[in-house]
């Protein structure tokens, strides 16, 4: 049995809005997926816009005929806003009015020659909008996500869709209020599988995006933006695993800010919490990406580096310690002189292991608090201070 074209509109157009009120529930639940909002907003109001056309001889001809279209016409707009905040870029609201109130005119303009007319440019339209929409999940291909590509490809099928019947309309041979049962078919059920996958998709999207976001958390230093102690352990642990199989050297640097606690109680937290994320802005201003830099909690931090002498991380260890003396010397225009002292390790081939090269790095740290704080040691070396020969040689 085969449903007659006002039903299958009204389907359509009740499973639209029914997809849109989902998201919309998604959005309430959580108020920062602005995507959701913008996406449930323009499917549940595309739903209202098939319905008015499935009324049609029920309600004035000027509801089902002119207010119906022009919904749709705005809804397809609104889910290219859509894929523009999902993507995270700007969208001028101006712009966009602007755009739809002559995507408005224009209909009206076909509208007077003949409703094919009318129809034929806000289908073909309507596929272009689509098809940008397609092409703002593309561009954010960087962001990996499990949706991306099936978002992309039911977005680009419902494009070629609507240009395929805007120019099924602009060929047939009469003038109808209803179009042509073969096209009219292909739009709502490409409408129906638009409406449904991509608000599945969206919230299986922004769902993945979530918890790809909290698991980041979970393995950044809320203060300084470094890695914590846990994925300091894990990244650390890769590198090291891969230097013993393949004979690399690998360096540890051991770091702890001088006289710290003494920060915190005559200056405040406030000034130790800046100290430490100054700290943290000179390992990230010296060391390179691919090197491992960690608060590994309180005045603690640890760095990696890969492929490194000895001869090279004292000197990197150098650099940091002496950007750090220079930038803490005075914090929010209070003087703070605050220092660095740091211990270095280095170990190659079979002979890395994380656990014993943290032990070797913290002991040479603490042979440089015991000679006076403000200077590097390298482990069984001689120790390297402000002013010993082999700063003015890093120099």
């Amino acid at each position: 049995m085969f449903l007659d074209v006002p039903t299958i509109t009204f389907v359509g157009g009740f499973v639209s809005f029914a997809s849109g009120l989902l998201l919309l529930l998604y959005w309430a639940q959580d108020r920062t997926a602005w995507s959701a909002f913008w996406w449930g907003v323009a499917n549940a109001g595309a739903g209202v816009g098939i319905l008015l056309l499935a009324l049609q001889g029920l309600v004035p001809a000027f509801v089902s005929f002119v207010v119906g279209p022009s919904i749709l016409d705005t809804c397809a707009a609104l889910m290219w806003v859509a894929a523009r905040v999902f993507n995270r870029s700007s969208v001028s609201p101006y712009k966009v009015i602007a755009g739809v109130m002559i995507w408005l005119a224009m209909a009206a303009v076909a509208g007077a020659a003949g409703e094919q007319y009318s129809v034929a440019l806000g289908s073909g339209i309507s596929g272009f909008v689509y098809m940008a929409a397609a092409i703002e999940f593309w561009r954010g291909r960087a962001e990996y996500l499990h949706g991306r590509w099936p978002m992309i490809s039911i977005l680009c099928l419902f494009a070629i869709s609507l240009l395929l019947a805007s120019m099924g309309f602009l060929t047939a041979t009469r003038h109808a209020p209803v179009p042509p049962i073969g096209w009219f078919g292909v739009i709502h059920f490409a409408s129906i599988i638009n409406a449904i996958g991509t608000a599945t998709i969206l919230t299986a999207m922004l769902k993945e995006r979530s918890e790809q976001k909290h698991k980041r958390d979970s393995l950044i230093d809320p203060l300084t933006g470094l890695a914590n102690r846990r994925a300091f352990t894990e990244r650390a642990q890769r590198i090291f695993d891969r230097a013993a199989r393949d004979g690399n050297l690998v360096s540890l640097l051991a770091f702890d800010l001088d006289k710290f606690k003494q920060v915190n109680d005559t200056l405040g937290h406030a000034v130790g919490d800046r100290v430490l994320r100054i700290f943290a802005d000179c390992l990230t201003r010296v060391l390179r990406p691919s090197d491992i830099a960690a608060r590994m909690g309180g005045e603690e931090f640890e760095v990696v580096l890969s492929g490194c002498s000895s001869e090279a991380a004292l000197a990197i260890a150098g650099r940091i310690r002496a950007a750090f003396q220079e930038d803490a010397r005075f914090v929010d225009g209070q003087r703070v002189g605050a220092t660095v002292s740091a211990g270095v390790a280095t170990v190659a081939g079979h002979g890395c292991s994380l656990t014993d090269t943290l032990e070797t790095a913290d002991g040479a740290l603490y042979r440089a608090k015991n000679q006076g704080r403000n200077r590097v040691v390298l482990a069984g070396s001689v120790s390297e201070g402000p002013a010993s020969p082999n700063v003015i040689r890093i120099a």
